[in-house]
């Protein structure tokens, strides 16, 4: 796969390489080289942190996340959902701060199923605000006490970064809502807020009442950037915000930063964030997305990746594609081990020709050698037997062979399946209450531990990821007073 490029989509009619500074038209089928990539609107996801053990495994971490989602963040146990975390070490503590992140697949199908349906996967679908991670592990940045505040047209939050960590989101009132709000079209507001922002010399008399509506929502927005970064400082020892970046397209709103030197960040930096300067207007902030999957595919970044349409293994890769390979292999011995044969039977009969000669000679020069005789016509019968003996096991091998041809594919790999399922069950004494195919590569099994035996579902998860399944989740969780059940989908 390219790694200096990344295949970025952000809508079906929209879609883009970029290559770390700038967006150039898609090459026309050869997009599958690419990594591919798209966000999902923070208003589509639902957010849940918790702490847990640095020594925590990542299946155990996943596991816990889901419980927590399901039973704590109300997610709805009948919906399918897509979940993945992020674990942020905490300073000086031997715990870890994970944000866990879920959505509808049906949302997911609802954004995505144009682009899926053209290209046949999205390799990565991941929270736009975590894009500002690239700034610092492309080190365009140095790792400092950063606040990122994005105001797009229908997303909108602040980021806080600690030494170039992230740290948490919130979200705040998005272009589209101010718009509303101060009664004017969603098309002019960008050139309103960039042009005058929320100072008062810069509107006329009769521009007094969007002014007024105007200056108070950006200070509803500041109030509540302070009160979060407020709550954060007893989780993270967050001291000071030594810079405060505006990411909105490049363009400044006048007089917006200046509201929080009322919080106490008189002393911040504030600037605003423009990287990519080859972008135009309307999409710098797509850019930090896609360089965020650049991070990706470059393995300077771990994601979070909500994505459930998975990039399906090239052919030979394939169970099939190997199976494909043994079954090849198999016919070209089939069709070379007959000749090989005929050789061996040509060269016999050669040799029993030669013992037919050898006895009429012998039978010519004295009856001494009737003994002689005897024991060559012995051995002659002998080599018939033999002869008999491998034409019949060549024809064996060709019956064989043949039915290996017939054998049928998905009724080998769902055999394997099920002894795998049932060695790793047996392994940790976990029983079934259901046992499913969706189809010739899926299964869902419905795994019934003890809840204090629950982890063992985890483990059992691990040994068939081990076994070389290329995909092992949970896609639904359910809990009694006694008893954990796990819907677990496996994929061959």
């Amino acid at each position: 796969m390219i790694n200096d490029k990344i295949f970025f989509i952000i809508d079906k009619d929209r879609e883009f390489i970029f290559d770390g500074s700038s967006f150039s038209e898609l090459p026309l089928k050869k997009y599958d080289n690419y990594l591919s990539a798209t966000t999902l609107s923070s208003s589509n996801s639902r957010t849940y942190g918790y702490k847990t053990p640095k020594s925590t495994t990542p299946e155990k971490i996943e596991i816990q996340s889901e419980m927590n989602m399901y039973e704590d963040a109300g997610l709805d146990p009948e919906v399918d959902f897509s979940i993945s975390s992020l674990v942020i070490p905490l300073e000086d503590s031997d715990e870890s701060y994970v944000e866990s992140y879920a959505v509808e697949v049906s949302i997911l199908d609802e954004k995505f199923q144009p682009s899926v349906k053209k290209h046949g996967h999205i390799d990565l679908i991941f929270p736009p605000a975590l894009s500002y991670c690239s700034l610092y592990t492309s080190e365009i940045f140095d790792g400092k006490n950063d606040l990122y505040i994005h105001i797009g047209e229908y997303n909108a939050f602040a980021v806080v970064f600690k030494n170039g960590q992230y740290i948490s989101t919130r979200s705040i009132s998005t272009l589209d809502e101010i718009a509303r709000k101060i009664g004017i079209e969603i098309s002019d507001i960008r050139e309103v807020l960039s042009t005058k922002g929320i100072e008062d010399t810069l509107y006329q008399d009769d521009e007094f009442v969007q002014m007024s509506d105007t200056q108070e929502i950006f200070s509803k927005i500041v109030e509540r950037i302070a009160h979060f970064i407020g709550h954060k400082r007893g989780v993270f020892k967050l001291e000071t915000v030594d810079k405060i970046y505006l990411d909105f397209e490049g363009l400044d709103i006048p007089g917006f930063l200046d509201l929080f030197d009322s919080y106490g960040y008189e002393n911040s930096t504030k600037e605003v964030l423009d990287i990519f300067k080859d972008v135009e207007v309307g999409m710098k902030h797509y850019a930090l997305n896609a360089n965020y999957a650049l991070c990706v595919v470059q393995e300077k970044i771990t994601p979070v990746n909500l994505t459930v349409y998975e990039r399906k293994p090239t052919f030979f890769k394939s169970k099939v594609g190997e199976f494909s390979i043994v079954m090849i292999i198999a016919f070209i011995l089939a069709i070379l081990y007959p000749l090989y044969a005929l050789v061996v039977l040509k060269g016999l009969e050669n040799t029993q020709q030669k013992l037919k000669n050898d006895v009429v000679s012998m039978k010519k020069t004295t009856k001494d050698l009737h003994t002689e005789l005897k024991k060559q016509r012995e051995l002659r019968d002998a080599i018939k037997i033999k002869t008999n003996e491998t034409i019949t096991k060549i024809k064996s091998l060709g019956n064989t062979v043949e039915a290996l041809a017939m054998f049928d594919k998905d009724t080998i790999a769902r055999e394997k399946m099920m002894k795998d399922i049932n060695k790793v069950m047996k392994k940790y004494n976990l029983s079934s209450k259901k046992l499913e195919f969706k189809n010739s590569t899926i299964v869902i099994v419905q795994i019934i531990a003890k809840y204090d035996r629950r982890d063992d579902i985890a483990e059992f998860i691990k040994d068939l990821i081990s076994y070389g399944y290329s995909s092992v989740v949970t896609t639904k969780i359910q809990k009694t007073e006694a008893y954990y059940e796990s819907f677990v989908e496996i994929k061959i």
